[in-house]
C-alpha cells in the first residue's frame, strides 16, 4: 500500500516535470510546444485537418443511418388474402 502511494507519487513528479520541459524548456528558439504548434498551423496540416473532419462527418452519416435501420426494421410484407369463397347461387 505505501509503496503503491510512492509509485504514483513518483510517476506524478515524473509527468510534472516532463510537462513542464515541454512547455518551458527551448529546443533551438522554440520550445516542443512552440514547435508542435508551428506545424500544426501549417497549410498542409490544416488541409488534412479539414479532409479528417470531412471523412469524420460522412462517417458519422453513415453509422447513424445503419444504426437507423437495425433499430427500426422496415415492416415485413403482407402476404395476399386468399379471394373468400362466393356462395353457390
Amino acid at each position: 500500500m505505501v509503496g503503491d502511494f510512492f509509485k504514483r507519487l513518483t510517476n506524478g513528479i515524473v509527468f510534472l516535470l516532463a510537462a513542464l520541459t515541454f512547455f518551458l524548456v527551448p529546443i533551438g528558439r522554440k520550445t516542443a510546444a512552440q514547435h508542435l504548434v508551428a506545424i500544426v498551423s501549417t497549410p498542409p496540416a490544416k488541409e488534412a485537418a479539414s479532409a479528417f473532419a470531412h471523412i469524420a462527418r460522412r462517417i458519422t452519416a453513415e453509422a447513424r443511418s445503419e444504426l437507423d435501420k437495425l433499430r427500426n426494421p422496415p415492416p415485413a410484407p403482407r402476404e395476399p388474402k386468399p379471394p373468400k369463397a362466393r356462395p353457390p347461387s
